[in-house]
């Protein structure tokens, strides 16, 4: 018996570290600062607070047409609760990403049962994707979060004919696209018909009821909608319900090129630790399936499986592919996946499909701990005690909970979880801090802030990303090769700009450079391994100015 009650103890020790642990990992993700599109979404979060207007979107001034409002609605209000900085602005996206969460848990709970819930939940919450997107702040993260909860409320209605339900998931549907456009209507929608499709339940799917649902999405819409209008006219509510994502599938806005395993490849690293599971479920269900003479058990799994094959054809046929566009349909291949997981862990059946997926484990551990040790030991060592102390006690509770923990879904899961948050850990702690010390449009603006007086301008000029309009005590003014002239005429101002930028200013008979100060630049969208090896870093770096002119 008290051999018994001590392992229990540490079944629990275990779970509690974990849970302390992850928490750890999503709190530091709030502080590292942001750049390219997320400090886009900040420069016009930062507009709405300061000028009180929810309605018109603008971005340096000029109207902004590329993403409905309610993430730059939340920040705003964030702002104007904890005032301006990288934490308020990340954090409503972290906060609505726990209703997302939950909301993974309930489907998986209804679709199965409680255990294929909380697996699901822990996929969901202790993977790449989510980890990444709370720290990376997009539109995505919450159009997932709206996404799953009008789902999860319109598959209960489906089940109890609760009025309430009814209402919650449109509103879901109404949050996820003015989020990001109609795939915020479109997921849900594939999710829905594909489970009254497998019922044979077509009265209720072209049922007039559905109809009640359009009143609920105008009210959610207008706000944005409005502002489309007074801005853009008929051609910004167009861009909301066609161009946003119909012109983009099509190529409109990018290349034109198609890369038909999008989809499988970027599953692989966005859903790490628990892809190669994925695939295997995917694997076993069509096995299952096709030995059942493609007879459906299970009606409900058209709820998940419409949504990931109807989106993952669309993305693999888009001419426009980004890794964020996976995001609407992890909740559902969670969902997939721990029903699998659930099923070998807890049932005799299939101890071969176990052993193999023993082995995943394994070699993602192998695979993961290699480059955990690289990067808090070579590419951006570590001096911090602290952090060295939590990652060396991780990895010894991880060798713990090989010994202690004996049932097979502990066995397969709990080492995995170790892994995937000490990475993300590091990413928060380590990498993101000391990469961005590298990235000069945020360094320089830091140094505005210290140096210029109140009354001296900023301008931007040959650099054509966002952060100089967020980071800096007085947002940045864009000037192009025109203006640059009657800039320099009025002298008493500062620039951030480029090399090109600064050969420009030094060689124009207008204005005088007192002061110039340099700072190393790498896009941190494109790594490489030069950037990350220390050796060769330097190879890969640029410059950005930050000037005085008088």
């Amino acid at each position: 018996m008290d051999q018994l009650k001590r392992k229990k103890v540490s079944i629990i020790v275990i779970y509690s570290v974990l849970a302390i642990f992850a928490l750890i990992v999503l709190i530091t993700g709030l502080f590292p600062e942001t750049t390219v599109d997320s400090a886009k979404y900040a420069a016009v979060s930062r507009y709405i607070f300061e000028s009180g207007d929810y309605i018109h979107l603008k971005l340096f001034g000029v109207p902004y047409l590329q993403k409905p409002p309610f993430l730059f609605w939340l920040a705003a209000i964030s702002f104007k609760i904890f005032g301006i900085s990288i934490f308020a602005f990340k954090l409503p996206n972290l906060l609505f990403s726990i209703l997302g969460a939950y909301s993974v848990y309930r489907l998986g709970s209804l679709i199965y049962n409680k255990r294929t819930g909380t697996i699901a939940f822990l996929m969901y919450t202790l993977s790449e994707a989510f980890f990444l997107y709370s720290m990376d702040v997009h539109t995505d993260l919450l159009l997932t979060s709206c996404v799953i909860f009008g789902t999860w409320q319109l598959a209960e209605y489906l089940e109890n004919k609760k009025a309430m339900n009814f209402f919650l998931g449109f509103t879901g549907i109404g949050l996820a696209m003015i989020s990001k456009g109609v795939i915020g209507l479109a997921v849900p929608v594939f999710a829905v018909a594909g489970y009254l499709i497998l019922k044979k339940d077509f009265r209720t799917l072209f049922s007039l009821r559905w109809l009640a649902g359009i009143p609920i999405l105008i009210v959610i819409l207008y706000p944005a909608m409005k502002g489309l209008y007074d801005q853009f006219g008929f051609s910004g509510l167009k861009f909301f319900f066609w161009s946003n994502n119909i012109d983009r599938i099509r190529g409109d806005y990018s290349n034109g090129r198609h890369d038909y395993f999008f989809f499988l490849h970027t599953l692989l690293y966005i859903f790490i630790p628990w892809s190669l599971f994925t695939l295997s479920a995917f694997f076993h269900d069509f096995r299952t399936l096709r030995n059942n003479s493609f007879k459906i058990s299970n009606i409900k799994n058209g709820y998940c499986y419409a949504a990931i094959i109807c989106l993952g054809l669309i993305i693999s046929i888009s001419s426009q592919q980004s890794p964020h566009y996976l995001l609407p349909i992890i909740p559902f291949i969670a969902i997939i996946t721990a029903k699998f997981i659930n099923d070998i862990s807890h049932s005799d059946i299939w101890p071969n499909t176990y052993r193999m997926m023993l082995i995943f484990r394994s070699l993602i551990i192998v695979l993961l701990w290699p480059l955990i040790i690289l990067m808090i030991s070579f590419f951006f060592p570590s001096k911090s005690l602290l952090i060295w102390v939590m990652v060396v006690f991780m990895f010894c509770l991880m060798i713990f909970s090989y010994i202690k923990l004996n049932t097979k879904l502990q066995k397969l899961l709990v080492p995995l979880i170790i892994t995937i948050s000490v990475l993300s850990f590091l990413s928060n702690t380590v990498y993101m801090p000391s990469a961005l010390k590298y990235y000069g449009p945020i360094q320089a603006s830091y140094a505005y802030n210290q140096l210029a007086s109140d009354t001296e301008s900023l301008y931007t000029y040959d650099y054509y990303q966002f952060e100089t309009y967020f980071y800096p005590k007085r947002i940045s003014e864009f000037v192009n090769k025109d203006q640059i002239v009657s800039i320099l005429e009025k002298g008493s101002c500062w620039f951030i700009t480029s090399e090109n930028g600064f050969d420009t200013i030094k060689n124009s008979e207008k204005g005088k450079i007192t002061e110039q100060y340099i700072f190393p630049y790498k896009q941190l969208t494109n790594l490489s391994l030069k950037f990350l090896n220390p050796m060769t870093r330097a190879d890969e770096l640029g410059k950005i100015y930050l000037i005085k002119i008088e």
